[in-house]
C-alpha cells in the first residue's frame, strides 16, 4: 500500500498523485488541507500503525512522512520524498537537525537543484546526517516537479517492488 501525503498547497487529487494512480498504483491519499504538521503526522501515524506501507510525500507532506518513518520505522517499508521540506522548524519537528532516516529503510528523494521554495540543501543535509544510504536524485525542475512525473512513478514502483 502506498500512502500519499500532499504538500501544504496541494490536494489529495493533485497532479502527481493522480499520475501515480493512473499508472495503476493503489494509493491512499488523505486530505490534509488546513491542517498543521502535527495533525498530519497524527493521521499518518494512525494509518501506518494498521499495516506496513510505503510512504510518499511532497514538500510539507514529505516532512510529515519523514517524521512518521522516524517514529514507526518497522511499519514503513520504503519512502519517496519529493522536494521535502525537512528543514522547517515546526512542531513536532522543533529541531530539524535531529530528523534522520531510519537505518536500512529504502528511501528515494527527488529534489530539483533549482527548487525555488525548498532548497535542495534540506534534502542534502538529511542525507548527510542519516546513517542510511538514501538515493538522492537531483533533477532540474521546479518545486512541483511537473517534468519529473515519469521518474516519480518509476521510483514509486521500485519502492513497491513492482
Amino acid at each position: 500500500m502506498l500512502i500519499w501525503a500532499h504538500g501544504l498547497w496541494g490536494s489529495p487529487n493533485g497532479s502527481k498523485v493522480t499520475a501515480i494512480r493512473e499508472s495503476g498504483i493503489k494509493v491512499n491519499s488523505p486530505d490534509f488541507n488546513n491542517m498543521e504538521l502535527d495533525e498530519r503526522v497524527d493521521i499518518l501515524n494512525e494509518l501506518v500503525s494498521k499495516e506496513e506501507v510505503v510512504l510518499a510525500g511532497s514538500s510539507y507532506g514529505g516532512l510529515a512522512c519523514a517524521l512518521v518513518a522516524q517514529q514507526q520505522p518497522k511499519q514503513v517499508k520504503g519512502m519517496l520524498l519529493l522536494a521535502p521540506a525537512l528543514h522547517l522548524p515546526e512542531a513536532p519537528n522543533n529541531a530539524p537537525e535531529n530528523l534522520v532516516a531510519p537505518k536500512d529503510l529504502p528511501i528515494t528523494i527527488i529534489h530539483s537543484t533549482t527548487d525555488e521554495i525548498v532548497p535542495i540543501s534540506a534534502s542534502q543535509n538529511y542525507v548527510d546526517r542519516s546513517e542510511n544510504k538514501i538515493n538522492l536524485i537531483e533533477v532540474e525542475d521546479s518545486h512541483v516537479l511537473e517534468n519529473s512525473i515519469e521518474l516519480i512513478i518509476s521510483e514509486t514502483n521500485k519502492l513497491l517492488n513492482r
